[in-house]
């Protein structure tokens, strides 16, 4: 079954993906490049809470057939997971 992603689709992904950074960047803006060792593994922790949180409610919009929604759910945690496991790869390793 060949799927298309449809505009309403696109403009989700797109604004779950910006709207993760913008939360990551928050949610960074709190410590330094001194104490990334304390703040960085708490907001990993933040991240995973919301990537399985955002999972769920994605799940539910699918399932009630809201596309845009299920896709802004989806797209929601991919940024802030990675780019915090970044930010620790850089420091531990």
């Amino acid at each position: 079954m060949i799927r298309t992603i449809t505009p309403p689709t696109l403009a989700g992904v797109l604004g779950g993906l910006a709207t993760g950074y913008v939360v990551w960047l928050l949610a960074i803006s709190t410590g330094d490049n001194a104490t990334v060792g304390q703040w960085g593994p708490l907001v990993l922790l933040g991240s995973a809470v919301l990537g399985i949180c955002a999972g769920v409610w994605g799940a539910w919009q699918r399932r009630r057939r809201k596309q845009a929604w299920a896709a802004f759910a989806f797209g929601l945690p991919v940024l802030p997971v990675v780019l915090t496991l970044a930010v620790l790869a850089d420091v531990y390793l």
